[in-house]
């Protein structure tokens, strides 16, 4: 399964389908009955696939083709027992991939000529998800997490002990190790000649194993990366860390004593005042810019301002759909009273073209905006045309 990043919507924004894409979100759970009836939902969703794409003019047995992929997962019972809050599903023809949601995921299925991510895009907005690293030298984890959830990430063949990491930097070495805390339970681990210079030595040399395996996982992301261990590690850390999103304040405690739900709470402490001070200054400067022509809730000019690489700041109506069509060339936005088989979500389109130049984007309540509208943008300088609009025919 492939960990959800910028990269990765890009990947499905661009994602260019002969015949229509197949976009599946479900809610699935992570212990309890209910992951029985998971599977169950997939298949009614796949049904409701093939009855969209049977109207679309798709022959049965290309249905069948398209959608095999997803088909299949539902006896795969290993597969359900490892699901989060949510589950999201890509078809097209020769494309499959999935993401497991760490929030909460509803019900819908989508066929059209673009794949649908609005529900996925609240993981790469500035005040959802953040990372932990908690760090001790018996222990690594990542975690990626949100203010209601918390779940492990894969560091592939990263080493996770400084035991291991020694051993693995220099076979050869000879490692000793002492006890500390109660019963000698903590070890510390050093090559010969010991002392606090080596100790600290083969920690940062573990530590730079362990940063190059955290670039690995989360390079193209910008969420920010909370540190949890004990305070003499951190700077050891920081002159490893590549990560450009690691938060300067740290979490001062041993996180093999802490459940995973402990490490997400604690980090959560670092990152709540940077997400709210973040909005709180976004938000009060679109009234300074919206004198200098440098803020707009037309989303016509906030798609134009999207592809050219100019939004500094996007705000998005969680709960609005607005669909329609934009003419990339010509800068023409083209609204339809309703879905067609050729409308894109102008919302989600936004969105996506904002992230990829490195804006940052805020989906909330429509009363949290900072003016009327489904979107509104601040912008790094005017525009220099006026985006044109047209309503449907």
């Amino acid at each position: 399964m492939a960990l959800f990043s910028r990269s990765e919507l890009q990947t499905l924004t661009n994602q260019q389908t002969q015949s229509p894409g197949v976009s599946i979100y479900l809610p699935t759970h992570e212990a309890g009955a209910e992951v029985q009836q998971d599977p169950i939902r997939l298949k009614n969703q796949l049904s409701e696939a093939e009855k969209q794409l049977s109207k679309q003019g798709m022959g049965a047995k290309e249905i069948q083709t398209l959608l095999k992929p997803a088909a299949d997962l539902i006896s795969q019972q290993f597969f359900w027992q490892q699901q989060q809050q949510g589950l999201a599903l890509f078809l097209a023809p020769n494309y499959f991939q999935y993401y497991d949601m760490p929030v909460e995921a509803e019900t819908f299925v989508s066929v059209g000529q673009r794949f649908y991510t609005k529900p996925l895009l609240p993981l790469l907005t500035s005040d959802e998800l953040f990372y932990v690293l908690a760090a001790s030298q018996n222990q690594v984890t990542l975690y990626q997490a949100t203010r209601s959830q918390v779940q492990p990430v894969d560091l592939g063949d990263t080493p996770r002990s400084l035991e291991i990491a020694l051993r693995y930097d220099d076979p050869s070495e000879s490692l000793q190790g002492h006890g500390t805390g109660k019963g000698g339970s903590q070890r510390i681990f050093h090559g010969q000649g010991g002392g606090k210079d080596s100790e600290n030595s083969d920690i940062l040399r573990f530590f730079h194993l362990v940063s190059n395996g955290v670039e690995k996982v989360l390079g193209g992301q910008t969420a920010p990366l909370v540190f949890v261990g004990l305070g003499f590690l951190f700077p050891i850390y920081q002159q490893a860390n590549k990560y450009p999103y690691l938060m300067e304040n740290a979490v001062d405690f041993q996180p093999d004593q802490l459940s995973e739900k402990e490490v997400r709470d604690r980090a959560l402490e670092i990152v709540t005042p940077h997400f709210n001070a973040d909005r709180k200054q976004a938000n009060e400067q679109y009234g300074n810019l919206l004198n200098q022509d440098k803020a707009t809730s037309d989303l016509a000019q906030i798609l134009h301002a999207a592809y050219n690489g100019q939004i500094d700041t996007l705000f998005v109506d969680k709960s609005a759909q607005v669909w329609g069509q934009f003419d990339k060339d010509n800068r023409r936005a083209k609204y339809h009273d309703k879905r067609t088989a050729t409308s894109d979500e102008l919302l989600t389109l936004a969105i996506s073209k904002a992230l990829a130049s490195d804006a940052k984007v805020y989906i909330l309540e429509a009363d949290e905006l900072p003016a009327k509208g489904h979107a509104v943008a601040t912008l790094r300088y005017p525009i220099m045309m006026e985006a044109q609009t047209a309503a449907v025919a």
